[in-house]
């Protein structure tokens, strides 16, 4: 009677042992699958971050792009990486470009040789004003805001500051060490990373005009565009707070913006220069320190 409750005791205790053991190997695996989707590996992580760098975006099959809410024609053309000239002569848009959304705006094609600024205003005859002031009534432009300014004289910069001055002095945008530079290969690297300090301004490098301000191109964030003459346009990526309007004056050392981050990344500028609409390395206009 004895041995048969010490048999049935020992049984017990190896049963014990065995659901034990099951249990264990069951939270290890548990643990294990929990790992497994809940902590993405480097690499997937890289391609995240990649996929939405600041980029030239490829023109599309159809060579054309729908006007959106807030586009400008020249974001447009910094989106595709265009001279916004050619832009313009193309989709026959004068001076100061207003579009409309769901206006179709062809990317490529045979456009008029834009050399003299003169050459532009011969092409505005009170006719083709009194075509535009009309259609504007029918259609809201992409960015109202634009309009506004425009028609605004106190705002808008002379002829001979934007289109014949030349940028004779370039600032550093912020104060801080180059983290990530140019690549001529691919579209993934159109200009560089400068690590600043948070709260700190970005800076205008040189005088010009805001021509961009605003949140529409992937993977700039909150980006200004200044154009500084016909030949050179400037951008500004990653901000926490823009300080200015599209068509605002600004003078080299002007503030911007608020520098923001991207990502995990806290307290960095991406900055981009276009000379004749295609991207060139930052580090052969700015000043050398």
């Amino acid at each position: 009677m004895i041995l048969t409750i010490l048999l049935i005791g020992v049984q017990r205790i190896n049963a014990f042992k065995r659901l034990l053991s099951l249990t264990i190997v069951s939270l290890l695996l548990s643990a294990c699958a929990y790992d497994s989707f809940h902590y993405p590996d480097s690499n997937s992580k890289s391609r995240q971050v990649q996929s939405s760098r600041p980029q030239v975006t490829p023109t599309p099959a159809s060579g054309i792009h729908k006007v959106q809410s807030g586009d400008t024609l020249f974001a447009i053309a910094f989106r595709y990486g265009l001279d916004y000239r050619n832009l313009a002569s193309l989709n026959n848009i004068d001076s100061p470009y207003v579009i409309y959304p769901n206006q179709k705006i062809r990317l490529v094609g045979k456009h008029k040789t834009l050399t003299k600024p003169t050459s532009i205003k011969k092409a505005v005859t009170p006719t083709k004003a009194a075509k535009t002031k009309t259609s504007a009534q029918k259609n809201k432009p992409s960015n109202s805001k634009n309009v506004k300014k425009v028609n605004s004289a106190k705002k808008l910069p002379s002829k001979s500051s934007v289109t014949t001055k030349k940028v004779v002095k370039w600032l550093w945008p912020i104060e801080g060490s180059v983290v990530r530079g140019f690549s001529s290969s691919g579209v993934s690297s159109k200009g560089i990373d400068i690590k600043g300090t948070k709260g700190h301004h970005v800076k205008a490098v040189a005088d010009g005009v805001v021509v961009y301000a605003g949140s529409g191109l992937i993977g700039y964030g909150n980006l200004v565009i200044v154009k500084h003459n016909e030949i050179y346009l400037s951008a500004y990526a990653y901000n926490k707070r823009i300080l200015v309007k599209e068509q605002q004056s600004v003078r080299a050392g002007d503030s911007l913006a608020i520098i923001g981050g991207k990502g995990n990344e806290a307290s960095l500028l991406h900055f981009e220069v276009r000379k004749d609409g295609q991207p060139v390395n930052p580090l052969n206009v700015l000043p050398s320190r």
